[in-house]
């Protein structure tokens, strides 16, 4: 597998100097550059060693799908400005969580909430594909979302969706979370395209060290079993105390835990 970590344009240095393959950088954060912000980041990023072949953050997580002012063709104008400058980037897939976006609100009519997140979804894969780049559905856990919250779930989702640009992904802490056993990553291998990982236990998301009080192991193994070799990515949105220092140690462990499966 290759390792990426989470972060922002300002982190491109520390995120090579730890060791990672890639940055999995914010698709609005791009998107809402400047040309001239985005020209000068682009040379920057062109320049280290990383790959960007993922960015995440489609849309921000205050947007809901089922409000009124929801306007659907506003965010696909977005991301179609985005979706150019991250292709220059060699972005090929880019993660669809929104877990409050997508929550199905408890005074909507259920099937006709879940058919309008059906055809969101398409509508996104579709203008997507016309720039090579593969949206994956992510499971979130329920403290996140209420809706596609397993693996199982999300395969019937991307049969609804019907669309051969959308598949779907697996995160440790959200099948931590749903309780979900990691061998259905084995037996959802075909649709499983992209992998996050963070200490799980906590609401604060922090990098996996040696000293977590988690076994990481059960999901590496799992990853293996699928013969999975894409992309892990760390998805730590905080640090105890220093960026680089737990991003090193993190990359390092992970590198470990990999070599340490059977």
């Amino acid at each position: 597998m290759n390792y990426g970590c989470f972060g922002f344009s300002h982190q491109l240095s520390d995120i090579q100097a730890a060791g990672f393959d890639s940055a999995e950088l914010d698709f609005c954060e791009l998107t809402d550059m400047s040309d001239k912000d985005f020209s000068r980041f682009y040379h920057t990023a062109s320049a280290s060693s990383l790959n960007f072949e993922v960015f995440s953050g489609l849309l921000p997580l205050s947007e809901r799908f089922h409000s009124s002012n929801f306007n659907l063709d506003y965010w696909l104008e977005h991301t179609a400005k985005g979706a150019k400058r991250v292709k220059e980037l060699g972005c090929i897939m880019i993660p669809f969580g929104a877990g409050k976006c997508r929550s199905i609100p408890d005074d909507a009519d259920s099937e006709t909430a879940k058919k309008k997140v059906v055809s969101i979804v398409r509508s996104f894969s579709q203008l997507l594909q016309e720039y090579h780049i593969q949206m994956v559905v992510e499971p979130l856990g329920p403290p996140n979302s209420n809706y596609l919250n397993t693996l199982a779930e999300t395969d019937i989702f991307l049969k609804e969706v019907d669309h051969p640009n959308c598949s779907a992904m697996c995160d440790l802490r959200h099948m931590h979370k749903s309780n979900e056993a990691m061998s259905e990553i084995l037996k959802y291998r075909s649709i499983v395209k992209h992998a996050h990982i963070d200490y799980p236990r906590k609401l604060t998301r922090y990098f996996p060290v040696p000293e977590d009080d988690f076994d990481y192991l059960p999901y590496f193994q799992a990853l293996k079993d699928a013969n999975y070799s894409g992309l892990l990515t760390v998805e730590a949105t905080a640090v105890k105390n220093n960026f680089l220092q737990e991003a090193t140690i993190c990359c390092e462990y992970l590198k470990k835990l990999e070599a340490s499966t059977l």
